[in-house]
């Protein structure tokens, strides 16, 4: 069987920033990449040929990197409570049906932030030893969260500081890969999203027992005291990062900005997953109209877009890291669009090369995979896509997806 591949198409974009190659090429051997650059200098090779796919009028980039997934999660407006209340056998059959559609979307590396039990870990190794297909799996297994508190349901309430500092030793036991801590309320009924959650005390005790044992901490934050929090306790991803007051008003903070830019931590604002929802109210205010309690809801949810635009807005003029991460699974957003939240980060400031970025090497850095993918460089994993077009041109071309490859193996 051969196990090498050349594929040439009209574009390369290699996920390190520089321009773009013409008419450019890469060699995968085995699982791996041992060459990347213009067509007309490719190697010449002895012994037999290898597999030649060619893309006249595509462009060749590296895998999609999707760092906030809800494999668990349907994506259908079902409510995480519902969602959850699955038995853990369905949630496991619900996942793999996910990850496939997200790995033949172009997403090659998948971070999930939070499910049910032990679900998302077996997912993983499911994966890893090919009984299923599906992309890398980076997994926080239960988020660790307040008694009641946002997505208790998925079995990570602890309280105090040597009950998180347990927790965490237990997820680490269990063989997560990063933590995810709720320190603020979100989308579960009994939980307060415009209010903190964790103390300080306990927050610092939750990062520093995960860095001690060389693992990340992505801090859920949908207020301006849980961004404060997750700040002052080292968290090294801000999710959702709304500047929500206690009594549910908006402000964006700029001393707060400023600080989120100084200390270099990533920001995954999660974009679409709000715009999913406005998409199916206006869609059927224009098909059937909406009752007094949809209408509320979508006048709520621009209201709430507009801030969080204007907010991103903000923290982008200033330096702040932006990685693209869809919450998909959560809500309205059904896994297999991840290119929906890349193109949002368009509408925010970035260019449409720093939106590729933000959901191919600088999704890789944020994660702490970057030493095996994100980029298009020899050694690296043979984790690759084909689209039709230039994203460089038309954001909306990484939907296009001609090829997929991960680990040399095409999917798509």
């Amino acid at each position: 069987m051969n196990t090498t591949t050349v594929i040439t198409a009209n574009l390369l974009i290699d996920g390190q920033g520089g321009a773009p190659i013409d008419k450019g090429a890469i060699v995968l051997e085995g699982s791996k990449i041992s060459w990347v650059g213009p067509a007309k200098d490719l190697p010449r090779r002895d012994g037999p040929q290898p597999d030649i796919l060619d893309f006249p009028n595509g462009t060749i980039l590296p895998g999609l990197v999707d760092v906030h997934t809800h494999t668990n999660l349907p994506g259908d407006g079902t409510a995480v409570e519902e969602g959850c209340d699955e038995p853990d056998e369905i949630l496991m059959l619900r996942s793999a049906w996910n990850a496939r559609k997200h790995l033949e979307t172009g997403v090659t590396t998948a971070r999930d932030n939070g499910g049910k039990n032990m679900t998302t870990i077996y997912l993983k190794q499911g994966i890893e030893r090919g009984f299923i297909p599906g992309p890398r799996m980076v997994v926080s297994g239960r988020p660790i969260t307040v008694t009641g508190g946002h997505c208790w349901v998925m079995g990570g309430e602890a309280d105090g500081v040597e009950g998180v500092r347990q927790a965490v030793r237990q997820l680490l036991k269990d063989g997560v890969d990063f933590i995810k801590v709720m320190t603020t309320g979100g989308g579960t009924r009994t939980s307060y999203p415009s209010r903190a959650s964790y103390g300080l005390e306990e927050l610092q005790a939750i990062t520093s027992e995960s860095h001690h044992f060389g693992k990340l901490v992505g801090a859920h934050c949908s207020s301006t005291q849980g961004i404060i929090n997750s700040l002052d306790a080292g968290a090294d991803m801000l999710i959702h990062c709304t500047f929500f007051n206690p009594d549910g008003s908006y402000t964006y903070n700029p001393a707060v900005g400023e600080r989120i830019a100084e200390a270099g931590a990533w920001v995954n604002p999660t974009l679409h997953v709000g715009t999913a929802t406005l998409w199916i109210l206006e869609a059927k205010q224009r098909e059937s109209g909406l009752n007094h309690e949809e209408a509320e809801l979508l006048e709520t949810t621009k209201r709430r877009l507009d801030w969080r635009l204007d907010s991103c807005q903000k923290l982008v003029e200033i330096g702040a890291k932006f990685v693209s991460g869809s919450d998909s699974g959560w809500s309205n957003y059904a896994m297999g669009l991840f290119q929906r939240e890349v193109t949002e980060m368009t509408d925010i400031g970035l260019n449409n090369m720093g939106a590729v970025l933000s959901g191919t090497s600088e999704a890789a850095k944020s994660i702490g995979v970057d030493h095996l993918v994100g980029t298009l460089e020899p050694t690296k994993e043979a984790d690759v896509i084909v689209v039709e077009g230039n994203p460089l041109a038309d954001i909306g071309a990484l939907s296009n997806i001609r090829a997929v490859f991960k680990a040399g193996v095409q999917a798509v």
